[in-house]
């Protein structure tokens, strides 16, 4: 069996994706799936256990059996407070399969041994693949990007329809769409170079996109990011405004990090709400019925 790493918070509609179940928070259990479209990191578990301390960690990794051919190197990703680091681990780790007999390879490496460590549970696994949220098509990248795999997250929560991305940035949400097929495809951003940016990862993605104004093309689906509102980018809380003034859509997925100015300027029902940290920000998704 699998796991599948996704964003925290995100796992209901992920696991539904990969026909699997969740075991933790951002980890989904599962056998085979292609849809890996919110899936960042993919690995063939060997072992789960619980551990007390780095002692104890190390004690029972020592008495498991390790079946892989070729060399090996071990990756190390960790999340709580333990009293040892990832580099410690990949050491002690490694030391350990290099005794049974197998070979080093820090560089190209034919097997990436995965340490998996949340809090007292530590997954084990054989490395299948990694960095899938960085996607190949953005080869141009706008101030304030969006993560491709919250972009897909917020795609499933949105469901089939035509829709339309008013603040595209880069492209992402719009080019993730595409590939959904979710239905006709529309994106728009006032900023110019974000504007051409989204239109050479579009054509790179080769993702049928059109790039027309919002009021083109109204009573349809929205998914967004809303602009950033701080003391630098004050213009942006007059773009929300108008944005809530003016859209007409059936249904909404937005993702904020202004989640009172859309309390306070939003005519839309709130449908659910969510909250998504990634890198020390804390993203709000709002699902909202349209009017």
């Amino acid at each position: 069996m699998k796991i599948a790493v996704c964003l925290k918070g995100t796992e209901d509609l992920i696991a539904k994706d990969l026909k699997g179940k969740k075991i933790l928070d951002g980890r989904i259990f599962f056998d085979k799936s292609k849809n890996l479209g919110g899936v960042n990191v993919v690995y063939k578990l060997i072992e789960q256990f619980k551990f007390k301390d780095y002692k104890d960690l190390i004690k029972t990794v020592s008495k498991m059996k390790f079946k892989f051919k070729g060399s090996f190197r071990v990756d190390c990703k960790r999340e709580g407070e333990h009293d040892f680091d990832s580099g410690m681990i990949e050491r002690g780790i490694g030391e350990i399969i290099y005794k049974l007999g197998f070979k080093v390879d820090l560089k190209e490496p034919k097997n990436t041994i995965y340490v998996d460590i949340i809090d007292d549970t530590c997954l084990i696994g054989v490395l299948e693949a990694k960095d899938l949220c960085k996607r190949d098509y953005k080869a141009k990248v706008s101030n304030q990007s969006l993560n491709a795999c919250l972009a897909y997250f917020m795609l499933k929560l949105l469901g089939k329809g035509d829709l339309i991305d008013p603040f595209c940035r880069d492209g992402v949400i719009a080019i993730e769409a595409a590939r959904m097929k979710l239905g006709k495809v529309y994106a728009w951003d006032e900023n110019y170079n974000n504007l051409k940016n989204a239109e050479i990862n579009a054509a790179l993605a080769e993702a049928k996109i059109k790039f027309c104004k919002p009021k083109e093309v109204e009573d349809i689906n929205v998914a967004t990011f809303l602009p950033i509102a701080s003391e630098r980018n004050k213009f942006a809380v007059n773009d929300i405004k108008r944005f809530f003034e003016n859209i007409k859509a059936k249904r909404l997925v937005l993702c904020t990090l202004n989640k009172d100015l859309v309390a306070k300027y939003c005519k839309f029902k709130i449908i659910s709400e969510r909250e998504i940290i990634i890198g020390g920000f804390k993203f709000s998704i709002l699902e909202l019925s349209g009017l």
